[in-house]
C-alpha cells in the first residue's frame, strides 16, 4: 500500500484513534496522583465529554435526515449505556488497582469474550481455531498475572474489576451491532453516551460529597486532556476512518493500542514494570487477540 492510500484508506486516522484511546489509562493515573477518586473521575468525564459528542454529532449529520427511534431502539440504547457505564466503571477502577499496564491487557480480551457472544447468539459451538484463540488468550492473561509484575502486587478485586469491564464491553459491542446500522454509529453514541451520564448521575453522584467535586487546577487540566485526546477526538477519528478503511485491515492497526500503553506507563510510571514472564503473556495475548481478523477472512473465505 502506497502512502497516499494509506491516507485515504482510513487506516491512519484508526492508527491515531488507536494512538490516543491508547493513553486513556495514562492520563487517569495522572488524574488520580491529585487524590481525584475514581467515581468523580467518571463524573467529571462523562460531564464533559457527553456535550461535546452531541456538538459533533449535530455537525457531522447536519446534512443527513434525523433518526427517530422506535420505542424499542430508546430501550435498547439505555441498556446499552447501562453496559457501558458498567464497564467504564470497572475498568477505571482497574487502572487504579492494578497501573495502567495490566489493567489495558485484562480489558483486550474483549474481542475474544465478543466471538463467545456470537457463538452463543448463533447457538453454536465456535470453531476449533476460535477456541484456540481463547485459550491463548486466557493463557497470556494468565502469565500477566503470575508473580513478577509491580514486584508481584496483584489484587483479587483489580483482576475482577478488569475482567468486569472486558465483559462488559464486549456485550454492549454485541448489543451495538444492531442499533448502528439503523442509526448510523454517531447517533447511537450520542444517545448512548447520554444514558450512561445519567446512569453516572443517579448511580455514583449521591455518594460524593460536593467537596470532592472540586478539581486542582492541575486535575482538571489532565481529565479536559483525557475527555478530548482520549475519548471524543478518537471516536470521531475511528467513525471516519472505519468509514473509509478495510475492517480487517483496521482491526490489525488497532490491536497495537495496548502496546502503546504498556510502553508509555514503563516509561512514565515507575511502578510499572514487567517480567520475562510478563512479557511473554503479553506477546501470547497480542497474538491470540491478533490472529481474529485473519481467522474472520477465513471463514468468509
Amino acid at each position: 500500500m502506497t502512502q497516499r492510500a494509506f491516507w485515504q484508506s482510513g487506516l491512519m486516522l484508526v492508527a491515531l484513534a488507536t494512538f490516543a484511546m491508547a493513553f486513556k489509562g495514562i492520563f487517569a493515573r495522572l488524574v488520580y496522583q491529585y487524590g481525584v477518586s475514581v467515581d468523580v473521575l467518571l463524573i467529571w468525564r462523562f460531564v464533559l465529554a457527553v456535550p461535546l459528542f452531541w456538538v459533533g454529532a449535530l455537525w457531522l449529520n447536519r446534512h443527513r435526515p434525523k433518526a427517530r427511534l422506535s420505542a424499542r431502539q430508546w430501550l435498547l440504547c439505555g441498556v446499552s449505556g447501562l453496559l457501558f457505564f458498567f464497564s467504564t466503571w470497572c475498568d477505571f477502577n482497574a487502572i487504579h488497582e492494578l497501573g495502567a499496564s495490566l489493567s489495558r491487557m485484562l480489558l483486550y480480551l474483549f474481542p475474544a469474550l465478543v466471538m463467545l457472544l456470537d457463538a452463543a447468539r448463533a447457538r453454536r459451538l465456535p470453531s476449533p481455531l476460535h477456541a484456540l484463540v481463547f485459550a491463548g488468550a486466557w493463557t497470556g492473561i494468565a502469565l500477566l498475572l503470575l508473580p513478577g509484575w509491580q514486584a508481584g502486587r496483584v489484587t483479587t478485586h483489580g483482576v475482577l474489576y478488569g475482567l468486569g469491564a472486558a465483559a462488559c464491553y464486549a456485550s454492549f459491542l454485541t448489543l451495538s451491532q444492531g442499533l448502528m446500522k439503523p442509526l448510523g454509529s454517531v447517533r447511537f453514541n450520542q444517545v448512548s453516551n447520554s444514558f450512561t451520564l445519567v446512569f453516572m448521575g443517579v448511580g455514583l453522584l449521591p455518594g460524593i460529597p460536593a467537596s470532592e467535586l472540586l478539581l486542582s487546577a492541575p486535575a482538571l487540566g489532565w481529565m479536559v486532556v483525557l475527555v478530548v485526546l482520549s475519548t471524543v477526538l478518537p471516536f470521531f477519528l475511528l467513525f471516519e476512518g472505519f468509514h473509509r478503511a478495510n475492517a480487517s485491515e483496521a482491526a490489525v492497526v488497532a490491536m497495537f493500542g495496548p502496546v502503546v500503553t504498556v510502553t508509555a506507563a514503563l516509561v512514565l510510571f515507575p511502578d510499572e514494570h514487567l517480567g520475562p514472564v510478563q512479557w511473554l503473556g503479553m506477546a501470547v495475548v497480542m497474538l491470540s487477540i491478533g490472529s481474529l481478523p485473519w481467522l474472520k477472512r477465513r471463514d468468509r473465505g
